[in-house]
């Protein structure tokens, strides 16, 4: 299959998000045995040695299970939905982030933020800087770049470093969240975030911005975070009126 060969990133990675593809749509449902191996290789013109990576890898998320002599089958929970669907609302939003485990990676303190970063918010004098993955049901699945206001984080700096931040700022006594803006963008994973999401370089990603604003406008938590482009959705529901939905009738 040359569209593997022309694709930027290892091998293996692709073949698994093959599997992974076809565990969605339904093409392997749980219960079914993969093909041999060497069928398998032979369909998408790889060695046998990048298929069995591939499987290791959804072995190690739960999706497949290996019986010695037998083969190898889809498991119960293989298709379960492991995607993000984008919140539009404060509740949707609180169900999003609270999915993850998050680990710290990288944190400075004392960072300033430019103008242009806040989309029209005040800065507040200083912010700490916290780098951290996330995973979903023990595999990671977003990089989260987050700047919280230094007078906050200082309320509890240990849980803002291994908690979920939104829901730790709103139980925050003294701390009144106003407006949350929320900008989706599609990106690619530069080489920083491909090595820390096990990902090919430029493999696409979701990018979301969070801006969350006190009253007076400060900006008290920036988060830039990259999703997997194979975990995140947007779904939005359209309500028309009484008297347009009688006009379509």
């Amino acid at each position: 299959m040359d569209v593997l060969r022309r694709s930027p990133g290892k091998l293996y990675l692709h073949v698994a998000d093959i599997l992974r593809q076809r565990l969605r749509s339904g093409d392997l449902s749980p219960g079914d045995r993969l093909k041999p191996i060497s069928e398998f290789a032979e369909e998408l013109s790889v060695a046998t040695v990048t298929i069995r990576q591939a499987v290791a890898i959804l072995e190690g998320e739960g999706r497949l299970i290996r019986q010695q002599g037998v083969g190898t089958f889809v498991t119960e929970n293989a298709a379960s939905d492991d995607t993000f669907a984008v919140g539009l609302d404060w509740p949707e939003l609180l169900d999003m982030v609270t999915k993850t485990d998050p680990r710290l990676i990288e944190k400075r303190e004392n960072v300033k933020l430019k103008p242009a970063d806040l989309k029209g918010g005040k800065a507040a004098p200083s912010y700490v800087f916290l780098r951290r993955v996330n995973a979903l049901k023990g595999n990671d699945c977003l990089v989260a770049d987050a700047y919280i206001a230094t007078d906050v984080y200082a309320q509890c700096p240990d849980r803002f470093d291994h908690e979920t931040i939104i829901p730790l700022l709103e139980s925050l006594p003294g701390v009144t969240i106003a407006k949350c803006h929320q900008t989706l963008t599609i990106g690619q994973a530069d080489m920083d975030k491909a090595t820390l999401l096990g990902l090919p370089l430029s493999a696409p990603l979701g990018d979301i911005q969070r801006i969350l604003t006190s009253p007076d406008g400060t900006v008290l938590y920036l988060n830039d975070v990259s999703y997997r482009g194979d975990m995140v959705k947007f779904e939005i529901s359209l309500d028309l009126a009484a008297d347009q939905m009688q006009a379509h009738a």
